[in-house]
């Protein structure tokens, strides 16, 4: 009789076709620009002045169509905190017209994919994206 426990193989790794076995880098496009801290920054402060100057829609667009995916993570905290301050700045009955707008935009629909990976990775850091 075998000494191991069966029940705690994973059965996974064993399968040439598994996520286990498969390289997650080689998923990413070679063709991501990279982008540095103080470019992010820059262009924070950008959306930012769009922000001071009421065009809520258009700081949001801004930021969703240039989120940093080839920046390094102080990056992508800073694009991170950007979008959060636009969408605590959004009010609460301007939010849909807003979103129903992106929307029916060109290239809307990837737009508010890019808003969901903000929003889900808030939630899964376990913040609040809505609270102050």
């Amino acid at each position: 009789m075998a000494t191991s426990n069966w029940r705690t193989i994973n059965i996974d790794l064993l399968d040439p076709d598994s996520p286990a076995n498969f390289p997650v880098p080689s998923l990413l496009p070679a063709s991501i620009p990279s982008v540095s801290s103080s470019e992010v920054q820059s262009l924070a402060g950008q959306i930012k002045q769009l922000l001071r100057g009421g065009d809520t829609e258009g700081a949001l667009r801004g930021a969703l169509e240039n989120a940093p995916y080839g920046g390094d993570s102080s990056a992508k905290e800073v694009h991170l905190a950007t979008v959060v301050e636009i969408l605590q700045s959004i009010k609460q009955s301007d939010m849909s017209p807003l979103l129903n707008r992106i929307y029916g935009s060109d290239g809307g629909i990837e737009l508010l994919d890019v808003l969901m990976k903000y929003l889900y990775s808030q939630e899964v850091a376990g913040k609040v994206v809505g609270k102050r």
